[in-house]
């Protein structure tokens, strides 16, 4: 908006110009005669000319020879020109011609295309964001209001911010960005937090619209639930969605490309929609979680749902190439389901896809394997936590050094900055019994029974 007024300001000072300009050229255009006046003021001021003697003789005949080759200015006497007749008729006087005139600033538009172009560009894309804001907030208004009447039925609190009291939160979307939307829901056994993130498509953007027409986007739901962990409960990791979806799921979740295969001949026996991909650390989590009512749902909402992903070694996205965790994140329990907007178009779909997530909280819960499948899910885990030991250990092993040495300076500092001699002396006697007994040989000491 800056450059904006920026470009009008200067606009009106150069049309402020360009007028002051054309007002001073008309006024000396006014007089037609100006040009021969001056021609005028020149000769009558010549000093050659007027210095110069002129004899009473050479007047006169200067004079009649002017008289003699005159044309009477143009003027003729009809007496006369009946006398001479036509062919000796004298040429009649040409008009005058006058010299081309600029036009004027108003009707010369064509100076100023790239003008009127950035301006009309910077006006289309405020016009394009001021539209693209209200269009998202409206449909995100729009979904929430189909789910808010199961929120407020499942939850104690729907729209918590973490700051108004309880008793004076209402059942508000928030809006985190132009085209991001948060709800946080509180007040459910079983769940530590459930939030509903709603990411729409950069309606307000100019460029990104552009570019929609060849990567089309869509606007998303996706549901992500940290569910409560206890003792009894068994371990599971599962993926089940859109095949384009689920790939990236698998290449950037760590839980799903550490514990998960694709299970393509379990999702053919259990008939999931062709364009879905599975993902699941044993085929008994695969026949325990997905019943025939869930692939009944997954079928009837095939395009509106975009992946579920269940998990209770959920650390977030993998670290970035060429980087590595230090030290192994908590792994939560973790319930996400993704949902795509533009093919959920009434509150009773809405409804279904909600009771849908509740059910398998509830399921989840509950879920039991077997003693075999339970040792082996264990197992495997405990070969990642030790994988994991192994490969950090020299990153762990310099961080603890660094921590090291940061102490060391920072005692020495404090030594350096003391000002009393006598704390001062009991202070560096002091490190340096810690640096002799640092570099002692390290002897293990054995315990006789």
């Amino acid at each position: 908006m800056r450059g904006f007024f920026v470009i009008l300001f200067s606009s009106f000072l150069l049309i402020g110009y360009l007028l002051a300009g054309n007002s001073n050229n008309n006024n000396h255009d006014d007089n037609e005669f100006a040009e021969f006046e001056d021609d005028f003021a020149e000769i009558v001021s010549d000093p050659i000319v007027t210095k110069q003697p002129v004899k009473e003789h050479e007047k006169a005949a200067a004079k009649d020879e002017k008289f003699a080759d005159d044309d009477d200015f143009g003027v003729v006497d009809e007496e006369v020109e009946k006398d001479l007749g036509s062919d000796d008729a004298p040429p009649p006087p040409q008009p005058l011609k006058f010299a081309d005139v600029p036009a004027h600033f108003r009707s010369n538009w064509a100076s100023y295309q790239v003008e009127a172009i950035v301006l009309a560009i910077i006006l289309i894309y405020v016009i394009n964001y001021l539209i693209g804001r209200a269009t998202n907030q409206s449909i995100a208004n729009a979904a929430f209001e189909n789910c808010r009447e199961i929120l407020e039925e499942q939850f104690a609190v729907v729209g918590d911010d973490g700051i108004t009291e309880l008793e004076q939160i209402a059942p508000i979307l928030r809006r985190d960005t132009d085209y991001t939307f948060s709800a946080w829901c509180s007040g459910r056994i079983n769940l530590h937090y459930f939030n509903l993130q709603m990411r729409m498509v950069k309606r307000q953007d100019l460029v990104s619209r552009v570019l929609d027409f060849f990567d089309p986007q869509t606007d998303r739901l996706t549901i992500k639930s940290h569910l409560e962990s206890t003792n009894e409960t068994d371990p599971l990791v599962l993926l089940v969605g859109d095949k384009k979806t689920t790939s990236k799921q698998f290449k950037e979740q760590l839980d799903l490309s550490t514990f998960t295969t694709e299970r393509k001949q379990t999702a053919q026996q259990i008939n999931l929609p062709a364009n879905y991909n599975l993902y699941a650390d044993q085929n008994e989590i695969v026949f325990s979680i997905l019943e025939p009512g869930i692939i009944g749902l997954l079928k009837k909402h095939e395009k509106a749902i975009e992946f579920i992903h269940i998990s209770d070694q959920f650390t977030g996205p993998k670290p970035p190439d060429g980087e590595t965790y230090t030290r192994l994140p908590e792994a939560q329990r973790y319930l996400s389901i993704s949902l795509n907007l533009r093919e959920i178009q009434d509150q009773e779909t809405m409804e279904e896809l909600l009771n849908l997530v509740f059910y398998l909280i509830e399921k989840v819960k509950k879920f039991k394997l077997s003693r075999e499948a339970k040792f082996k899910a264990e197992k495997r885990r405990k070969e990642f936590e030790e994988a994991f030991m192994r490969n950090t250990h020299q990153y762990r092993q310099e961080a603890a050094q660094q921590r090291k040495e940061e102490k060391t300076r920072e005692r020495k500092q404090k030594l350096l900055d003391e000002s009393d001699p006598d704390r001062q002396r009991r202070l560096e006697a002091k490190e340096l019994k810690r640096e002799a007994k640092a570099k002692q040989p390290k002897m293990k000491q054995l315990k006789m029974k």
